[in-house]
């Protein structure tokens, strides 16, 4: 179980979904998710939405980790491919690899998987990495 201090590497946004921060190193980033009804659509499954928020919460803390001192990040692009529904009540799995590290941007996959093991979306996201003044 990670401890505290890999958990504040989530916004409170993210936190609030209830994201858990499973395992972090500069090439990897895992996290999870126990589905609630908050999370739904009309249909009664994963909403699309919270799918993708997971998926780019992941993506930020994987770019946010490989920043240098005084850099930050934001999401610049994402793309989801829908695979498989999630059934709520269900303990997904997001595992967020880079594809790509440049000095200005960076690329990550991270492939949402459900309990049997299936993918049920892969999403490709660009982070752009910045100099931002949290004053202005």
């Amino acid at each position: 179980m990670p401890d505290s201090f890999d958990q504040d590497l989530l916004p409170d946004f993210p936190a609030d979904l209830g994201i858990r921060l499973e395992e972090i190193s500069p090439d990897l980033v895992v996290g999870s998710l126990e589905t609630q009804p908050a999370h739904s659509n009309r249909n009664g499954v994963m909403h699309g939405g919270a799918i993708m928020a997971f998926a780019d919460a992941l993506g930020g803390v994987a770019a946010a980790i490989n920043l240098s001192e005084g850099q930050s990040t934001t999401t610049l692009e994402s793309k989801t491919n829908f695979l498989r529904p999630i059934r709520i009540g269900d303990r997904i799995t997001g595992r967020c690899e880079p594809l790509h590290k440049g000095r200005t941007t960076t690329i990550w996959q991270t492939t949402v998987l459900r309990p049997d093991g299936k993918p049920a979306a892969i999403v490709t996201q660009t982070q752009l990495t910045l100099i931002w003044d949290k004053r202005a």
